[in-house]
């Protein structure tokens, strides 16, 4: 029998190496240009009582993300008891490990591995804890824009009417953009019968199946997903808890460069915690490796930041956000898995 080969995407590749060479090259640049060996200098003189305040704070921002899905997942209306917060907890923290390892972002992990995990831990329907899952990120791009928006005008266009102007205009556009967009798309009439109509079609044209099953999956998810931000209670608590999360973000790179005795201005934590996340999606390597951490060392050298210093903090953000959470999330992942296994499917 005739065994089809994988197609090859040739161009795809060869972008993606080159991407990775160029960025290992910049990098390598960047640390000729001082003595490598002051990194090391700057990490042992940190303060390692401030490095811990900032793992503790990286874990609450987990925190905070939990009660905020928990809270997403009672408003969808397809739960009917309220959902452990330990176990969305360790969810999450499985959810890191999963996009850690996978190199296109939050494909592995969120949404899809955590509404899996947490169906056959809590027995939680697909159709809400994707409902959840989606709608809970709803003002995340808000505020990373809104951050990076901050960041710049701090850093370049302090005392300048004109980009104070341009600044709170671009906030504004997004903001209405954002909002009218989220609730269009996650509601019923505008979305659901739409996709609806598309699914039949698609799975009656070609696999001569009835696709009415999947279009009433489709409908009921973007009801559950509405009901989310359509209530404006469960909505500004989303968007506020989502506020404190990314705040904690920048509180937590305050709080490296303090401990390597460094007070780094508001304009570099704000386009430190927004820019790498942006960058980060583009799918090279599993966890946004090497394309962080060249950012990161690029951003800090642009804002005057010693260059010492900031391979320093991107090498201690970095071993918080990406080894250390890979390894407790690994653990998570386990411990979930033997407990999933365990459990009879419902």
């Amino acid at each position: 029998m005739y065994e089809e080969r994988p197609k090859l995407d040739l161009w795809k590749s060869i972008f993606r190496i080159s991407a990775v060479v160029a960025l290992v090259a910049l990098a390598g640049c960047l640390l000729a240009r001082e003595n490598f060996f002051r990194m090391f200098e700057v990490l042992r003189g940190a303060d390692h009582s401030l490095v811990c305040t900032a793992i503790v704070l990286y874990y609450i921002s987990v925190g905070v993300w939990a009660i905020r899905w928990q809270v997403a997942l009672f408003s969808t209306g397809g739960v009917d008891h309220r959902v452990n917060l330990g176990t969305l907890y360790l969810i999450l923290c499985s959810t890191i490990f999963l996009n850690n390892i996978t190199p296109v972002a939050r494909v592995g992990g969120d949404p899809f591995g955590r509404v899996y995990l947490l169906r056959r831990l809590e027995n939680v329907k697909y159709s809400a804890g994707m409902a959840a899952s989606l709608s809970e990120h709803a003002f995340a791009p808000l505020f990373v824009a809104s951050f990076l928006i901050g960041g710049l005008f701090l850093r370049f266009g302090r005392g300048s009417l004109e980009a104070a102007a341009l600044s709170v205009g671009a906030w504004a556009f997004l903001l209405t953009g954002v909002t009218i967009l989220t609730r269009s798309l996650l509601g019923r009439r505008v979305a659901a019968r739409r996709l609806g109509s598309l699914i039949i079609w698609i799975l009656g044209r070609f696999r001569k199946q009835d696709g009415r099953k999947a279009a009433d999956e489709i409908e009921t998810f973007f009801s559950a997903a509405y009901l989310v931000i359509g209530k404006w209670k469960s909505s500004f608590f989303i968007a506020g808890s989502t506020f404190i999360i990314w705040a904690l973000d920048v509180l937590r790179f305050y709080m490296i460069f303090l401990a390597l005795g460094y007070r780094a201005q508001l304009a570099s934590l704000l386009l430190a915690s927004s820019l790498p996340v942006i960058i980060g999606l583009i799918p090279l390597l599993p966890g946004g490796l090497v394309l962080t951490e060249c950012s990161l060392i690029s951003l800090f050298t642009l804002l005057s930041v010693p260059l010492g210093v900031g391979m320093a903090a991107t090498l201690i953000e970095r071993g918080i956000s990406y080894l250390l959470s890979t390894a407790v999330g690994g653990g998570a992942f386990l411990y979930l898995g033997a407990r999933a296994a365990i459990k009879p499917e419902i």
